[in-house]
This record gives C-alpha cells, structure tokens and sequence, in this order.
C-alpha cells in the first residue's frame, strides 16, 4: 500500500519516495523470495532484480545514479549475504554447508569452494523429510543395499531411493566423496531407471525423454548448418556425415549429430568418446581405469552394432549395456547431476548444449560460441 500512494505520488508530482521507512521490509521480502529460486544469486541477478523493482515502483528509482538502481543493487548484494547467515542460524542445509567450520582445514575461507548449484539445480541440498534424520536415513540405505540385491524388486528399491533422497545428497554435496565410494553406498544410483528417477528430483525434468526430443527436433537445422561449413571443418564434418547414409536409422542419425556438434564446436571426439575394436578383455579394463570421464564403446565381433556402450568416471566403470551412444549422452548428464560432477573443461561446450540447448537448464545464460549455434537453430 505504501509502495502504491508513493508511485500514485510520483506519476502526478514526480517526487521520489523517501525509502528509510520501508528499505528493510523491501530487501527482506526480496530476500525471501530470491532464495525460493536460488540461495547465492549472481551479480547479473540480482542487478535483474534491482532493475525490475525500480520499474515496477519508479518512486524507487535513485536520481543520483546512472542506471536509477546501483543502490538497491548493492543493499540486495549484502542482504543476500546477512539473509544466507541467518539461515544457517536455524540450520538449513544449503547454507549450513558452507559455514567456515564445516569446510576441511584447507578451504575454511568463506569464499573457498562454495558448494551450490551450478547447473540450475531445483532441489540441490534439500532438508531431511519431517520426522527423519541422519540416523534414520542411514538405516534406510542399509536396508537399501539388502533390496537391491534382489530380483525384481525395482518398486520398492524405488521408494527408498526416494526416501533417502535428502540423505544422499547430503553426503555427496557435502562431503564429496570418490565415485567408488559413492557406487558402493548407493549402487542403486548407477542403474539408468533409478539415474532419471534422481535427475528428476534434482531439475523436476525427465531426462531421456527431454533429451531425445531436442536433440530431434534440433537435427534437421543442426545437419543444415554443418552441410553448410566449408574449409577444413566442412570437410570433416562432410566425411563423419556420409557414414549414415550406410545406416540411416535414428540412433545413428542421433549419434552423428553429435559427434558433428562437438565438431563443430571445436572440440575433439576422442575427448569423449573412446572406442576399442577387437581388444581382450583385461587390456579394456586396464586402459579404462586410466580415464577420467569417457562414453566407452566395445566391438569385440564383427557385428555393426557396439557389444557395449558404457560410461567410466575416475576410472570406475559406472554404467554399462547402454545400448547406444546418445542414450549414453543423456546418461553422462545424468551422472553430472546425480554426483555432482564438474564438467571437463575439454568438453564444456558439447556439455553446456547437452545442458543448456536440449535439457533447457539454465538456457538463458550462454557462451558466445552456444549463443550463436542456438540463434541458427531458431532462424
């Protein structure tokens, strides 16, 4: 009501309001409702929000300043800050996992290693359910690893992994634990049903499903303009493009899409793709546990198709039988969430259009290089 006389007050006398009375009760609802969406907003951000506040109430609007919202955009900075200290006052999670006594002796600075989302993460660090904790939770997954290995039993390995939810991201968040470690605490993670199951608890999106449709509805455009690359890359991409004329099916189409994006982008296959034709067994697992994060494709007959497409992460093999290699794409972003897993720097453009362009997480802020593929593909 305040805010509305004042506005009435500026439209017909173009008198600024006098914020000292209502500035506090302003920031703090901002805060509130900042931290439904994210508890450490950016720079660009929060200037979005102090920029939509002082067009939405003119009165707001500073008369000393270039852009009339430096000011709001500075206070809504430090608020963020008091509001983040004072939730961890009452524990909240988020938060708490960055308080400087609950880092390791290495990183106890304030600004060291700030654990929050990064990939537009809905639920990151959620709270134990009412009534749990981590006792509780803790028998939960005990009984967890008892289920799993029981045959058909995928309902009830799904509600607990649901159950223990909080609890796992708790450990993986907080704690960051190896990914061993993490395959032997909760191996239900690394099946592809109960992968999406987490994904979707995460973002609140289906993953294949999403993935696929985009990488679809994307390819004929994507095809258009890499058939229209000349130069060197042109040729590159021409020579990748004629194997699916031998083998025009849809996973195939998918797959050379893919390898012409990454292309495309300036990054190499063989940073993400590792392929082994008519090698034993043990040399495969010896050159496997020496990757880091790869999609492994094994042809040990003379078949066309791959006998298995899997993923490895810090040399463990974490998902097999994958059948094909985008399903395997969709699966490594999949991980990338579930364990929370910083993207190689050698394929952060591929991982931000996987991400970004198909998934449509955080599709507002891209590279350059995103931005102008994405502006091609809405021509």
């Amino acid at each position: 009501m305040y805010l509305e006389r004042a506005t009435e007050n500026f439209k017909k006398n173009g008198t600024f309001m006098t914020t000292s009375k209502v500035k506090a009760d302003i920031l703090e609802k901002l805060a509130e409702t900042i931290f439904t969406y994210t508890a450490y907003p950016s720079g660009g951000q929060i200037s979005d929000v102090a920029e939509a506040l002082v067009k939405k109430y003119p009165c707001l609007k500073e008369s000393g300043s270039f852009s009339g919202y430096y000011g709001w955009q500075q206070s809504l900075k430090y608020k963020m800050a008091n509001y983040r200290t004072k939730l961890r006052g009452f524990g909240v999670p988020e938060v708490l996992c960055n308080a400087v006594k609950h880092k390791s002796p290495a990183d106890q600075k304030s600004a060291k290693n700030v654990k929050k989302p990064r990939k537009a993460e809905v639920n990151y660090l959620p709270p134990y359910p009412p009534g749990e904790d981590k006792d509780s939770q803790e028998e939960e997954r005990i009984q967890l690893l008892t289920e799993v290995k029981k045959k058909d039993n995928e309902k009830l390995i799904k509600e607990k992994m649901a159950k223990t939810f909080a609890h796992r991201r708790h450990e993986i968040v907080s704690l960051s634990p190896s990914i061993e470690d993490i395959k032997a605490r909760w191996p239900a993670l690394f099946q592809a049903s109960h992968l999406q199951d987490e994904f979707l608890r995460i973002t609140t999106i289906h993953l294949e499903p999403k993935f696929m449709a985009k990488l679809d509805e994307y390819s004929p455009k994507l095809l258009a303009v890499f058939n229209s690359k000349g130069g060197a890359m042109g040729l590159k991409l021409q020579g990748i493009l004629l194997k699916a004329q031998s083998n025009p099916s849809i996973n195939t189409t998918r797959d050379l899409v893919i390898q012409c994006l990454m292309v495309y982008l300036g990054e190499h296959t063989d940073q993400l793709f590792k392929e082994y034709n008519d090698v034993d067994g043990d040399s495969v697992s010896q050159d496997l546990s020496e990757q880091q994060m790869k999609i492994y494709k094994i042809k040990t007959t003379l078949s066309e198709d791959w006998d298995d497409v899997g993923i490895v992460v810090e040399g463990v093999r974490v998902l097999a039988d994958l059948g094909n290699v985008p399903r395997a794409c969709v699966m490594l972003i999949g991980l990338a969430y579930a364990v929370d897993l910083a993207y190689p720097k050698e394929l952060r453009y591929t991982l931000e259009v996987f991400q970004k362009l198909f998934l449509e997480l955080d599709s507002t802020r891209l590279s350059p290089k995103v931005n102008s593929l994405k502006n091609k593909l809405l021509a």
